[in-house]
């Protein structure tokens, strides 16, 4: 299943303001010789899923895409201004992901269906790791390939 297409229009519908990259595990602990920009957006591509076919050389698969969010958070204590100005920033951008991606529906340059409609899933949010703050939300849709249709 070719997926860069997907990634590639994810990617240019996020883009504005804030770095966006394929995630390959970047920020978590024990990932050597790889680094990270703070703040960012990772984007998770499904992995190995069954494959539906359909008429017309039509592959098909049902995947979660998840979208990783990192932002700087300074301290680690709840009770000063500096930590709440970054949590709602960080609360802030997570809406305006959600706003770009839930209910979306990707197509290719020819307004063929590339995705269903990504529907918000799983959320896994404000979770401190050294000096930043990440959260991770997650999108079920169907992903079509038209790669090999004629």
């Amino acid at each position: 299943m070719f997926l860069y297409p997907i990634y590639k229009a994810i990617k240019t519908r996020l883009g504005a303001g804030v770095p966006v990259f394929f995630f390959i595990g970047q920020y978590r602990k024990g990932k050597e010789n790889t680094s990270y920009v703070v703040p960012a957006i990772y984007i998770e591509m499904p992995k190995e899923n069954p494959l539906n076919f359909y008429p017309k050389k039509l592959m098909a698969t049902k995947g979660i895409i998840k979208i990783h969010y990192i932002s700087y958070a300074p301290f680690k204590n709840h009770d000063n201004d500096t930590q709440d100005a970054a949590i709602l920033a960080h609360d802030q951008k997570l809406r305006d992901i959600d706003t770009l991606i839930n209910g979306w529906n990707v197509s290719d340059v020819e307004s063929n269906k590339l995705t269903e409609q990504m529907i918000s899933g799983n959320a896994n949010l404000l979770n401190f790791e050294d000096m930043n703050l990440i959260s991770v939300l997650s999108y079920n849709t169907e992903i079509y390939s038209r790669h090999l249709m004629t």
